[in-house]
């Protein structure tokens, strides 16, 4: 991870006030997943058109999430069986900054994403009245909503020069629920957040000239698949069995 830590020092700086110009709450989301072995060569070829997020001389950020479902995983099932439409609940720590929030995310047809959120003092083991009051989606019917896996790892946030698109990259990402975890060093997660689709940008393009394809991938969903096996799973075994190999090939 040192080779990461040098590259990333070598992007111009954006601010947090500039980076809320692209907070880009209803978006396009399109996801990659790659060894972290090609993470450096992807991010030279991004430094001439991204900017890097920097607070307190920080660049790379801890995230802590607290996911919430039904005791039946009613959620997770929806996400499965590829509801269009379907809920995500979550809780999110930003831990360096001490800012914490309680997040909705509605799934719509193909890569559309809403995003709600309000700010919380802590993160709560469970919801309270105000959480439940904001959730409406006719798929949810009202049920207690139960903390079923908390997911960390360390973020880099670009934004392009033109300020159309943010840039995640996630990594040192990490699984667990009160009775496993489960560790994922080899991963790491792009994901590109744009209003409208751009495939020509140049985050995109960048990442097809190094043959990285673009890929359905779920925390919560994947998270869940691995903690919890005795859940139907049989959608995501493509996505399992890929970071199966990217592991084989970690440990070789």
């Amino acid at each position: 991870m040192e080779a990461l830590n040098q590259i990333i020092t070598q992007f111009e700086l954006v601010t947090l006030d500039q980076l809320n110009e692209v907070s880009l709450l209803q978006r396009i989301d399109t996801k990659y997943i790659l060894h972290v072995s090609q993470l450096c060569d992807v991010l030279e070829d991004l430094i001439s058109d991204q900017y890097i997020l920097e607070i307190a001389e920080q660049r790379k950020f801890e995230y802590l999430t607290h996911y919430y479902d039904t005791e039946d995983f009613k959620f997770y099932m929806h996400h499965h069986n590829g509801y269009v439409n379907r809920l995500k609940v979550r809780t999110r720590s930003y831990v360096d900054s001490n800012l914490n929030f309680f997040e909705i995310k509605h799934k719509e047809r193909g890569t559309r994403t809403n995003k709600i959120r309000k700010v919380m003092e802590v993160l709560p083991e469970t919801l309270g009245n105000k959480e439940y009051e904001m959730i409406e989606n006719k798929r949810y019917n009202g049920e207690e909503l139960i903390l079923k896996m908390t997911n960390s790892f360390y973020r880099i946030t670009l934004c392009n020069k033109a300020f159309t698109e943010r840039i995640t990259i996630d990594t040192d990402i990490r699984f667990f629920n009160s009775k496993r975890i489960i560790k994922k060093p080899f991963l790491a997660i792009i994901e590109v957040k744009q209003g409208k689709n751009d495939y020509y940008s140049h985050t995109i393009q960048t990442l097809k000239k190094h043959g990285i394809r673009q890929a359905s991938f779920s925390k919560y969903a994947i998270g869940i698949a691995m903690l919890e096996k005795q859940l139907k799973r049989n959608k995501f075994k493509p996505t399992l069995l890929k970071l199966k190999k990217m592991e084989l090939a970690y440990a070789g």
